[in-house]
């Protein structure tokens, strides 16, 4: 425990002699499948969310419900109409058990079971209206000049505002046989708590200047140090260094073609310097998002979800929503059973 919180919180300072087999290490992937397993454990194990988190993923899941069919084919080569139907149910079902999974925990946070009321009712009347309204196919596929559009034909709009009814209650404050309140979580023999507010004390100490020592970062041996943490907040700082990335390729574009004589050799040049740019620009956004995942305790590992659909929507939620982490001493943790 003692080597992973190092890892986490001290890994920032890095040697400038540092060279690839010091970050790929051993140690390094064995810390990722270390928090990998706690990742995986904890969402076994811990049946309780909150409101934030959960007001947050219904709002995921639903916009992954409406785009993932399009995201989908736009990755088909080709197609039959037995896959689109295929695919359609799939989604559907998919949708129908993450929205359930994430109803019972809002419900076993409240401790109260007679707010799933709200969503049978908005069930039944969500299965009501699409069982007499229902005309096949359940997923109809369009193209037009420029993009392809589908579109489910089960509305789930009125499931959802049930689902969203539940974000309004309350969290129970003692820990019970679901799990621990508070966004609290065990790993190991240590506590640790995920905050999802400050990010109005961000927005106070916001300041352009703190964009100078990332971009001295970039510039040197540091853009390969992948330990340390990003918070929420502090990914619009790393946003605008993107941002002066792009435009500094710009202007080194422009300034090659208009110095370099032949055209030879502007297109030597430019591709190179496209090339570089492309690599320095993923080793950039690895960093950022692997950072992003260490300040929500969350493994790297995760990074491979973006190709998987569906999981790839939680891996949003984890570098964009989740909040950051920090260990709590245990005895502030109530030991009481809620009733």
């Amino acid at each position: 425990m003692e080597n992973i919180k190092f890892y986490l919180i001290k890994g920032g300072r890095i040697l400038q002699n540092m060279i690839l087999k010091d970050i790929i290490s051993a140690k390094a992937i064995k810390n990722e499948l270390f928090l990998l397993r706690t990742n995986v454990k904890s969402l076994i194990l811990s049946w309780r969310i909150t409101r934030t988190p959960y007001l947050l993923s219904i709002i995921l899941v639903y916009f992954s419900y409406i785009a993932m069919p399009g995201l989908t084919f736009n990755s088909l080569p080709e197609y039959e109409e037995s896959v689109v139907s295929l695919i359609g149910y799939a989604n559907l079902g998919i949708s129908l058990v993450i929205f359930s999974l994430l109803a019972i925990r809002r419900v076993l946070d409240v401790n109260k079971k007679w707010i799933s009321g709200f969503v049978i009712v908005a069930g039944i009347y969500t299965l009501y209206t699409n069982y007499f309204n229902y005309l096949p196919p359940i997923l109809e596929v369009t193209y037009t000049e420029d993009s392809l559009i589908t579109n489910m034909s089960v509305n789930l709009n009125i499931l959802v505002v049930g689902l969203l009814i539940l974000s309004l209650f309350p969290s129970n404050e003692y820990n019970n046989d679901y799990g621990l309140s508070n966004c609290i979580e065990k790993v190991g023999s240590s506590f640790i708590r995920i905050d999802y507010g400050g990010f109005e004390q961000f927005l106070d100490e916001f300041s352009l200047y703190k964009i100078l020592p990332i971009f001295k970062k970039i510039l040197s041996l540091e853009l390969f140090n992948w330990n340390g943490r990003i918070s929420r907040g502090e990914l619009i700082y790393y946003y605008i260094v993107y941002q002066f990335m792009v435009l500094l390729l710009v202007i080194l574009i422009y300034s090659i073609g208009t110095i370099l004589p032949t055209i030879l050799l502007k297109n030597i040049f430019l591709s190179s310097i496209v090339a570089i740019f492309l690599i320095w620009c993923f080793i950039y956004l690895l960093k950022v998002l692997i950072q992003r995942l260490h300040d929500s305790y969350s493994s790297a590992f995760w990074l491979f979800g973006v190709f998987i659909p569906y999981v790839n929507v939680y891996v949003l939620y984890l570098i964009l929503f989740k909040g950051s982490w920090r260990y709590i001493d245990a005895s502030a943790i109530s030991d009481n059973i809620s009733r």
